[in-house]
């Protein structure tokens, strides 16, 4: 498990798991930037190199720029433009597509951007689960991913949500990978399918490490395989966190 602290703005949690396929196609990026703590989570379409590259190059990316300019919809465009590229050289078949969900949380405020099916949720702190990312979006079928626009959509691409985060306690964003134990049902409404296992393991009193943990854990349960990853953020609201003393503050 990694973990980033952030004195006074957050503590964040995060780790991915192969859970069962060949190759690891998610890819998590955290950064403490300039503007904004930025977190980005990319789940690459299929079990292939192609889908890892291009998860690991929107990350990276996306972070680099939401960090910089405290705008989740910067990073996303920015992230578009590299894997625009890397698809345009790639021979035919070798394509990459991602899905992403990227947020940058600054003092009180979350802003969010996100393509694709890859879901966040906000826990309050009296314990409520509040779904974010809505409308969730196949990356393919719709088509809703880094480098293809979702034509018609409401509100245009990305999809986007500012909100204040004065009642939030955490923000958990993660690959649908994360509901791989729901029924095949479940799993295609997995943003509400979630909620009561969220409410059970996420509630804001357990510490943000063992909640990541759990959620992994919880995937790696299911019958359906898949890359998991989990990002626990908890926000700090300009309070020191002193519950890992001697873990080194982030530079």
């Amino acid at each position: 498990m990694n973990s980033l602290y952030i004195p006074g703005v957050a503590r964040v949690h995060y780790d991915s798991i192969q859970n069962g396929r060949h190759h690891q196609a998610d890819y998590v990026a955290v950064l403490n930037g300039a503007s904004a703590l930025a977190v980005a989570v990319c789940d690459g379409a299929g079990d292939e190199p192609d889908a890892a590259e291009a998860a690991q190059i929107s990350a990276q990316v996306s972070a680099a720029v939401t960090g910089s300019t405290a705008s989740a919809v910067e990073g996303l465009y920015a992230a578009r433009g590299y894997l625009q590229r890397r698809n345009e050289e790639a021979p035919p078949g070798q394509e990459g597509i991602t899905t992403a969900v990227v947020a940058a949380i600054t003092s009180g405020g979350l802003d969010l951007g996100w393509v694709g099916d890859s879901p966040a949720w906000a826990v309050k702190q009296d314990g409520e689960v509040v779904p974010l990312t809505t409308p969730s979006c196949h990356p393919c079928s719709t088509p809703c991913n880094v480098e293809e626009k979702h034509k018609g959509a409401a509100g245009g691409w990305p999809h986007r949500l500012y909100t204040s985060t004065d009642d939030y306690a955490r923000i958990i964003l993660a690959s649908d990978g994360v509901s791989a134990h729901l029924s095949l049902l479940g799993r295609f409404d997995h943003m509400n399918a979630m909620l009561d296992d969220l409410a059970r393991v996420a509630i804001p009193d357990l510490h943000g490490e063992y909640v990541a943990t759990q959620l992994l854990d919880l995937a790696k349960r299911g019958r359906g395989r898949d890359n998991t990853t989990v990002a626990v953020i908890d926000l700090l609201h300009g309070r020191d966190d002193l519950s890992d003393e001697g873990e080194e503050d982030a530079q």
